[in-house]
């Protein structure tokens, strides 16, 4: 059961990020996209649950394109969903269990959501809040633990070598459908959350640790789009737009920006290489 849940998971992080075309989208009035926690303080390896809430106008039977950010410092243990459909229209509620495996303060990248805006008609990705933990008890670990990361990346071989392969046949059938071309809206969350940032490296080490553990065209667009962010450039822009931004001018972050461009589209016999490249770039990052 356990290697089916690791199965499944790996699969939906790569059909997360399988470009989604136009005519897949569904049509919605987005009202609300909140991701939000059972507790903002939990406690070191004991679970606990994020939770997604969407609500849109029409009356729909599932909810689609929802995407989930990148989890590199909590582990998955499973999730559960519901819809909910009255005159209102539709309530979309995704409970995710998780556990920590260190202390201090863990940030959470917003849930997307994409689809046809009912009200303009154009393809749009939602973006919900960020979230922001504070994990407490036991001593104060670093955010890298490397003989943790070295065991996950162990079992994650031993089980995952079909799935593995199974993800490449997706992306490989999927990348050849152009994507649309999103716009981008940001809905505030019913409560604000107040979320202490975190130091540029320190999420560029987070990425670089989930790089090197699952070395994938799915986990290199993921960090493509933290790095993106962090310059204030969207998934859409080209290249030579996004190293136009101001903070791309940094010490190593242009490279960064490059070698994951090559690597989130480059031929498949060529991934390992650009994926080999991105690492370094990222490893020259955060020294």
């Amino acid at each position: 059961m356990a290697r089916l849940r690791v199965a499944l998971a790996l699969l939906a992080l790569a059909l997360s990020f399988a470009p989604a075309r136009a005519e897949d989208l569904q049509r919605l009035t987005v009202n609300q996209l909140v991701l939000s926690a059972d507790t903002t303080q939990p406690k070191l390896e004991v679970p606990f649950h994020l939770i997604v809430t969407a609500h849109v106008r029409e009356r729909v039977q599932s909810l689609q394109n929802v995407n989930l950010p990148l989890l590199a410092e909590l582990e998955l243990l499973g999730d559960e969903h519901s819809l909910v459909t009255n005159a209102g229209g539709s309530t979309y509620r995704e409970v995710i269990s998780v556990v920590a495996h260190h202390t201090g303060s863990i940030t959470i990248a917003p849930v997307t959501l994409d689809a046809i805006d009912a009200r303009t008609g154009r393809p749009t990705r939602y973006s919900s809040n960020p979230l922001t933990v504070m994990v407490a008890g036991g001593s104060l670990e670093p955010t890298v633990d490397v003989a943790a990361v070295a065991r996950r990346t162990v079992r994650l071989v031993s089980y995952g070598v079909g799935v593995v392969a199974l993800i490449l046949v997706v992306v490989l059938v999927l990348r050849r459908k152009r994507p649309p071309k999103l716009e981008v809206m940001t809905l505030p969350p019913a409560t604000p959350v107040a979320a202490p940032g975190r130091k540029a490296r320190d999420i560029f080490a987070d990425a670089l640790v989930t790089l090197r553990a699952d070395r994938t065209r799915p986990t290199v667009l993921r960090v493509r789009h933290v790095a993106r962010a962090m310059v204030g450039a969207s998934d859409t822009e080209t290249l030579a737009d996004a190293l136009q931004r101001p903070l791309a001018a940094a010490t190593g972050m242009r490279e960064v920006l490059t070698a994951l461009e090559r690597a989130a589209f480059t031929y498949d016999s060529d991934l390992q290489t650009a994926i080999a490249l991105a690492i370094a770039a990222l490893e020259s990052l955060t020294a």
